[in-house]
């Protein structure tokens, strides 16, 4: 049915962001660093020039050097400690964004201007959707018993998307043979700075027994107070058959105990002595491999202590939207996914804001053209989803492909991390990294260099 002027009016409604499930933007129970990159002038031209000249830097890890180029990160031989490369950023784009900061600089909370500021609906656990008659409306009902009428609906939340459930039978993560215990901790002064020493912002760890880790800043934003500075840590390895099914089973006794091991690093809820057992046991299997590394990883993990809280363990996994059986109907272009709903990835190349973001410069570029009524919405969201699907689907095997070779010493010097740094996609073709429309719109070793820098 042709789209009506009236029709027109009705709202985008964005599940997971404009209407969040949680009660608050500061009620999440844990934070974590995101890396930004070739998106970053994609981030800049949707939050708008006035948002991001007042609120940008307030949203990094560090933000009195947020303004500064940021320094080649260092990859470390994990064996040896020894410093086998430095990659630098690319086109000078290469920013970590705490992700409480980030959102609260989308929304407009950052700062105390009136001027675009997000109204949010807290509290919205989506439950079902049911498409108008008219084929050009939908309506989301909510577990509250509240509802919201829309022309679509923009699935935005996560990888374990309940949107992404209600479209597709085949909606379940595919969990790949790696597993990974992150830790976010404090440490006395002197520990600080000399962490910090290693590298003011992130380092990666590689390791010749077909092991990861990284060490990053996760929150400094107090550069006289080095013991309130907050770094966030892991390591990962190789799970043998065996080893993934005993751990699928591990995960699944924790969920049926009330609490989950979630996906992507996403991490654990603290509740019951059930929960303190597992997060206790976790740590101490990372405080053991840790052994096996040089510092700074080797003394972060033996500097914690046996009953430290901030301990989440992720199970590695991912969802590729171009395979056939990961298609759905958008409904004439009434519904549709983005970022972690309709690509989770894996982390070893820090592409996953990114994608999201080049998600959501697509569609306000091609939303826009909807108001001169050359092109229909269904058309509209057709082509938003057929970019996103070839572009989001190639970066997810790319960095399935990378984080298997990242954990095979032989192998790691032909990853797309070492290869090719943090570029877009698989570098075989010249990508632009930001459509022009968005702006208007919005108003010798193993490890060989590269170009990019390295961001878990």
């Amino acid at each position: 049915m042709p789209e009506t002027s009236e029709h027109a009016q009705l709202p985008v409604l964005i599940i997971g962001s404009v209407l969040e499930q949680d009660p608050s933007l500061s009620s999440a129970t844990r934070d974590w660093a995101i890396a930004c990159h070739w998106a970053v002038p994609i981030l800049a031209a949707l939050v708008g020039e006035p948002k991001w000249s007042r609120g940008h830097a307030r949203a990094d890890i560090d933000p009195l050097s947020a303004g500064r180029p940021m320094p080649p990160v260092k990859v470390l031989n994990g064996r040896s400690g020894a410093v086998e490369n430095e990659i630098p950023g690319s086109g000078g784009h290469l920013r970590r964004f705490l992700r409480s900061r980030l959102r609260a600089l989308i929304a407009g909370t950052s700062d105390d201007e009136e001027e675009g500021k997000l109204d949010i609906g807290f509290g919205k656990r989506l439950e079902r959707l049911v498409y108008g008659e008219d084929g050009a409306t939908v309506t989301a009902h909510f577990s509250d018993g509240t509802k919201d009428t829309g022309r679509l609906v923009v699935g935005a939340d996560g990888a374990q998307s309940t949107v992404r459930g209600l479209l597709v039978a085949a909606a379940a993560l595919r969990r790949l043979p790696f597993g990974a215990t992150f830790v976010n901790a404090s440490f006395k002064r002197e520990k600080a700075l000399w962490l910090r020493s290693f590298h003011p912002v992130l380092s990666t760890v590689l390791h010749p027994d077909n092991m990861v880790g990284m060490l990053g800043v996760l929150n400094a934003a107090d550069p006289e107070c080095p013991e309130s500075w907050r770094f966030t840590f892991y390591i990962s390895w190789r799970l043998t058959p065996e080893e993934l099914e005993e751990d699928e089973k591990k995960c699944a006794d924790s969920k049926n105990g009330g609490g989950t091991d979630d996906d992507n690093g996403k991490g654990e809820e603290q509740a019951g002595s059930g929960r303190r057992e597992r997060r206790a046991a976790r740590l101490r299997a990372a405080k053991e491999r840790s052994k096996m590394f040089a510092d700074p990883l080797r003394s972060c993990f033996e500097w914690l202590a046996d009953d430290h809280e901030e301990v989440y363990y992720s199970r590695v996994t991912n969802w590729d939207p171009s395979l056939p059986e990961h298609g759905w109907d958008n409904h004439g272009g009434r519904v549709t996914l983005v970022g972690d709903a309709a690509h989770p990835m894996t982390y070893q190349r820090g592409q996953g804001l990114n994608h999201a973001l080049a998600d959501a410069g697509k569609l306000v570029e091609l939303l826009a053209q909807q108001h001169d009524g050359a092109s229909s919405q269904a058309d509209l969201i057709h082509a938003y989803e057929t970019e996103m699907r070839a572009r989001a689907g190639e970066e997810v095997r790319q960095s399935e492909m990378n984080t298997a070779m990242l954990h095979d010493w032989p192998r790691v010097s032909q990853s797309p991390l070492l290869r090719q740094g943090l570029e877009r996609g698989t570098g075989d073709e010249k990508k632009d990294t930001i459509p022009v429309a968005v702006a208007a719109a919005a108003a010798a070793s193993p490890l060989s260099p590269a170009t990019g820098a390295a961001e878990p």
